[in-house]
């Protein structure tokens, strides 16, 4: 029966979950620092390559790009061979291609080799998924997938931190070679301890997404994640524009953005808690919280934008990201336990791929609404988003407690 775990799963925290867990963490950072780190040394960028702004654009969404177009792929590598040797050619090539790029002075090769490095590293956020799904039960495991997915704007955050002044220090080339180092060193480690938890004997895992397509409930989970990652992408694509727009300075909107980040990542951690109560089987009420809340937040921030400057704005920027942000792994792990267990990692990259061709999509309409009414349509049709959302949560049917 979909989602019923048919193998005995660790339930421990014990040290070598958590060991699992940092390193899954770990490498996900590292990812991150690439993916949403080379915009903080965007100039240098483009002096050093000779960018135009669309190839800039290109250069600095590339790795998201091959990241996108990988993530089946992956999933099925890591359910057939394992998270082990996967994560291992996945970090080869990522790091192949990283320092590719840093050693060229070509903008072509530049934006070829950085969608090469997405290829690469999109088998950490799967292979990480799949480990955790083996060495946490189902009692944890939404807590465990939240730290992980915590990493990402953590990472992103580190990297906005630490790239600008090295860059000014050597050069952007050298901002690379350290991205690199990082991915590879990152990557390696983790692959230590991926396969923790893992059934002795051979695999004979398929390519299984016809079989996942015909989960009724992974349809619900897209709907799900279509309507929600509306939200997600415009905070983080618009938040800035949108309070500069209402007239705060460029410091207010920055610390408006980190606000943002922030709550992101602690609401990752609170809703996986909340999510595993009852041995696991809250996953799709807390769904629907999430998006009644992200709904409450959207209102309270289009109205923060109408005066009260930074005092009335932060709050409500902190209530919209405690709610936008709190979703995606749960829908991952909702995800992984709607199948067996030997095609999880199948499941939460199709799932991925949703939420990422979603999200491409998404930005360049969005902001031609904005152009064309201004911003109280935008945040408020997130709103109605999440709240369509929240009631398609109200359809996820709890799976069944699982044994083991």
């Amino acid at each position: 029966m979909p989602g019923a775990d048919q193998t005995q799963r660790s339930r421990s925290a014990g040290p070598s979950a958590r060991v699992v867990l940092l390193w899954a963490a770990v490498a996900q950072a590292a990812v991150a620092f690439i993916n949403f780190g080379l915009p903080s040394v965007g100039p240098a960028l483009r002096d050093a390559y000779g960018l135009s702004l669309p190839a800039y654009g290109a250069a600095v969404t590339a790795t998201l790009l091959g990241a996108g177009a990988s993530l089946i792929a992956w999933g099925f590598l890591v359910d057939r061979f394992g998270s082990r040797l996967s994560v291992l050619i996945g970090t080869a090539i990522a790091v192949v291609s990283v320092l590719a790029a840093a050693a060229t002075s070509s903008s072509a090769v530049l934006i070829a080799a950085l969608f090469c490095s997405g290829l690469g590293t999109s088998v950490i956020p799967i292979a990480g998924a799949g480990a955790l799904f083996k060495v946490y039960g189902a009692e944890q495991r939404a807590w465990a997938l939240g730290v992980r997915q915590m990493a990402v704007p953590l990472g992103g955050t580190a990297a906005a931190l630490a790239l600008p002044g090295m860059e000014h220090a050597v050069d952007v080339h050298a901002v690379l070679y350290l991205t690199a180092a990082l991915i590879g060193f990152t990557g390696i480690a983790f692959s230590f301890v991926a396969n923790a938890g893992d059934a002795p004997g051979s695999r004979l895992v398929g390519f299984a997404l016809l079989r996942i397509l015909r989960v009724r409930r992974m349809w619900t989970i897209f709907a799900i994640s279509v309507l929600y990652i509306m939200a997600l992408q415009s905070s983080l694509t618009y938040l800035v524009p949108s309070t500069r727009d209402a007239g705060l300075t460029a410091l207010g909107a920055g610390i408006a953005y980190v606000v943002l980040n922030v709550s992101a990542a602690v609401c990752r951690i609170f809703w996986g808690k909340v999510a595993d109560r009852g041995g696991g089987r809250r996953r799709g009420r807390s769904l629907v919280e999430v998006g009644l809340l992200t709904a409450v937040g959207a209102v309270a921030f289009a109205a923060s934008l109408h005066g009260g400057g930074l005092a009335t704005i932060l709050p409500a920027v902190a209530l919209f990201g405690f709610g936008a942000f709190g979703w995606n792994h749960l829908v991952y792990v909702s995800a992984g336990e709607s199948v067996p267990p030997e095609i999880a990692g199948q499941a939460v990259a199709v799932a991925a791929t949703v939420v990422f061709s979603v999200s491409g999509v998404l930005t360049a309409p969005i902001g031609a609404l904005a152009d064309a009414h201004g911003w109280d349509p935008v945040w408020l049709l997130m709103g109605g988003c999440s709240l369509l959302g929240a009631l398609m949560a109200r359809r996820l049917k709890e799976l069944p407690a699982r044994a083991g």
